[in-house]
């Protein structure tokens, strides 16, 4: 590791072993309600129906939908390489797999997804990342991913309307709400990569408060090594100026990442024998349930997520059907997908267990 300064935004220290079983008890919990709701009001739903429709599921379709699970892992890997490259920081695939797992996973499991940069932090810390540098880079990719959605949701809204119009009062104001959350988030890591000076003032406002509030002592010590962060900070985001190539290439892998997560419900629902002709349409309305997701911090937007699935395919099938679809394409797109980073997560956890081992 070339360095231990901590930075503004990532951090660096992982998550405790207590908090880790606490977080994934209440994640499991509130799966199994969610997954309780879904059957619950849905009518004539039954464990019996629902075994029946995996029967039935085309299992080429099926396969298709597992794929497009693993490119949402794979997409997001290759854009944490893809920026590391860019700051001079090359790191093998398998790594930058193990740092988008620990990302996806943490962010899931911890409340307001606030677990998923720090450990994301951490590993690429202990694989010799900077910890300016895996700030700037988790900075710009939270930027690009956050305008991937919002370009996404303006295409579906332009060329499929409909897809808006299918949910009702309660699921409009969901995703009207998740949207401004969207936008005002973009602005954010916006202003905290290219205004530094702001980001500063800001970052000396909170030590004067916790200084005042005796909560925080050697103010200006603590100034001081602050400042030199600040000024490790500014010289890695000037990295960025000029370099729109990779910025393109960052945003398109986050468009095809964010794609990948949405394309498991389409195939979900083409392997149920779904109509190609609504694909489109369903597509466009899975963008604006990921956006509406986002009007409830974790673990409130699992919930959220459920109840605009349903009432956006309800307008397309039963409701039984839809909760059909909506069981499977979750479990496929979320919880296989959390499981499945969770053992990736295990294994980088071994592996720098056993290096520290042989030091």
């Amino acid at each position: 590791m070339k360095t231990k300064t901590e930075t503004p935004a990532a951090g660096g220290k992982p998550v405790s072993g207590g908090k880790r079983f606490l977080w994934s008890f209440l994640f499991l919990l509130i799966a199994a309600l969610s997954v309780w709701t879904v059957t619950s009001q849905a009518k004539g739903f039954s464990p019996k129906h629902f075994l029946e429709y995996l029967e039935r599921n085309n299992p080429w379709w099926l396969a298709a939908a597992f794929l497009s699970m693993l490119a949402y892992i794979g997409f997001d890997a290759l854009m944490i390489r893809c920026l590391l490259r860019g700051f001079g920081y090359p790191r093998s695939l398998p790594k930058c797999v193990s740092y988008a797992a620990a990302d996806l996973y943490f962010s899931a499991i911890t409340p307001s997804a606030t677990g998923g940069q720090p450990m994301e932090a951490y590993f690429m810390m202990k694989d010799g990342v900077p910890g300016v540098i895996s700030t700037v880079v988790m900075l710009t990719y939270l930027l690009l991913y956050t305008l991937s959605i919002i370009i996404i949701g303006v295409v579906c809204l332009i060329f499929v309307p409909s897809s808006f119009l299918a949910f009702g009062t309660l699921g409009r104001i969901f995703i009207a709400v998740g949207a401004v959350i969207q936008l005002s988030l973009a602005f954010l890591y916006a202003l905290l990569l290219w205004n530094k000076d702001m980001l500063r003032k800001i970052l000396h406002w909170g030590l004067r408060v916790l200084a005042k509030l005796r909560i925080l002592h050697n103010f200006e010590r603590r100034k001081e090594k602050l400042d030199a962060t600040m000024d490790q900070y500014a010289a890695a985001t000037g990295m960025l100026k000029g370099r729109r190539r990779l910025l393109l290439k960052t945003l398109l892998l986050n468009l095809a990442h964010r794609s990948s997560q949405i394309m498991v419900t389409v195939f979900c629902f083409l392997a149920g024998g779904g109509s190609l002709k609504l694909a489109p349409k369903l597509f466009a309305m899975q963008s604006n349930v990921v956006i509406g997701a986002y009007c409830i911090p974790i673990p409130g937007s699992m919930g959220v997520t459920d109840l605009l699935m349903l009432d956006g395919f309800s307008s397309l099938m039963s409701e039984q059907q839809s909760a059909n679809l909506e069981l499977l394409a979750r479990a496929t797109s979320f919880y296989i997908c959390i499981l499945l980073c969770g053992l990736i997560v295990l294994v980088k956890y071994a592996m720098l267990r056993l290096r520290k081992d042989h030091l």
